[in-house]
């Protein structure tokens, strides 16, 4: 009889240590856990990188990266499909009173600058162009290239990407007829290569990392448009013209975040803000969201 009340008291303390082993290992942490997250494309290279990095370090930690449109991204987080997104945009305080109405709750960053680039042909003579030229181009007030006098097709990585929703809100008024959207990023640079007389828009992003050997490759085949600054220079879109803000369509890169203070969601966007994620876009030549802290030694003799 002792016996068997000793083996039933193993048997509790067996289910009881078991359950407290699993309350000590959470599903959800800063660095456990598995996330969907939604991402403007044009975003792709940083934010494929940066995850690949976070989930390097914290191997318990899956990001699951959803390649779609700026708008697709907004509606993803607002119907609950993701907890996580980044944008090239913050909720306005009418969308975010929507999303309170859903009970979602968001804090929004900026992580990072980007901008909204515009490439040609090789065979394109037209490399420079002022902001009333591109605001003609883009309304359809204009439909030749000012130099060439050849008609212009302009074609954006995507319909209601970042760079197109920027670029439509720039101009405030709707985009003329010769617009048109490719599939995807890769899709509109090779349509470019094709098509002498095409002007692209994309996001710097794809073509900012020198170390990446397809970006060398892509470089090689296009050439980035020069843009009139407000100073009548005329500027590329780099990390410093993005830095100094020369160049005239500097864009940020919004991290909007509905998930869980504790959970892998606010763990991977404080990687983004923080020294690791910043000295990351060093590397991908954006600009900073925040800046990268820097440690410095004195030394007193």
């Amino acid at each position: 009889m002792k016996k068997l009340v000793i083996l039933g008291s193993i048997l509790v303390l067996g289910i009881q240590f078991s359950c407290n082993t699993n309350q000590t290992t959470p599903d959800d942490t800063p660095r456990r856990g598995k996330k969907t997250m939604y991402l403007d494309e044009s975003f792709k290279p940083f934010i494929k990188t940066a995850s690949e990095v976070f989930t390097g370090i914290y191997p318990d930690a899956e990001l699951n990266l959803v390649y779609t449109s700026e708008s697709n991204a907004m509606k993803a987080l607002s119907e609950g499909t993701a907890r996580t997104i980044f944008t090239g945009r913050d909720y306005t305080k009418e969308e975010k009173k929507y999303l309170r109405s859903r009970n979602i709750t968001v804090n929004s960053e900026i992580i990072a600058h980007d901008a909204v680039t515009f490439i040609v042909n090789l065979e394109n003579g037209d490399t420079l162009l002022t902001q009333d030229q591109i605001r003609d181009l883009l309304t359809g007030k204009s439909s030749k290239w000012p130099n060439s006098q050849k008609p212009i097709e302009v074609v954006f990585d995507r319909v209601q990407s970042a760079n197109f929703n920027f670029m439509l809100n720039w101009i405030g008024t709707d985009f003329g007829k010769q617009i048109h959207a490719a599939k995807n990023t890769e899709d509109l640079i090779k349509y470019v290569q094709n098509n002498p007389n095409t002007l692209g828009v994309l996001g710097y992003n794809f073509l900012s990392d020198f170390d990446d050997p397809e970006v060398k490759t892509r470089s090689k085949k296009i050439r980035i448009v020069g843009i009139q600054g407000n100073d009548k220079y005329y500027w590329r879109p780099n990390k410093a013209n993005i830095m100094e803000k020369k160049y005239p369509f500097r864009r940020p890169i919004w991290a909007i975040n509905s998930g869980a203070p504790d959970g892998l969601n606010t763990g991977f966007v404080t990687f983004l803000s923080g020294r690791q994620g910043q000295l990351l876009l060093e590397k991908c030549e954006l600009g900073p969201g925040k800046g990268t802290p820097r440690e410095i030694n004195f030394i007193t003799e």
